[in-house]
């Protein structure tokens, strides 16, 4: 019961980081147009005339 206790923990406790760590990635990548590589902020562009 002890050893699975411990597997159980030990593999959540590499899940959770690296779950964490695929979202704060998807986000940072998903921030770029993957065709022009321009921002994809809803920012309103100023022209200049």
């Amino acid at each position: 019961m002890l050893v699975a206790s411990m597997t159980v923990s030990v593999v959540l406790g590499g899940l959770v980081p690296g779950f964490l760590l695929g979202l704060f990635a998807f986000k940072v990548k998903a921030r770029w147009c993957p065709r022009c590589g321009e921002s994809t902020d809803a920012t309103p562009s100023v022209e200049r005339g």
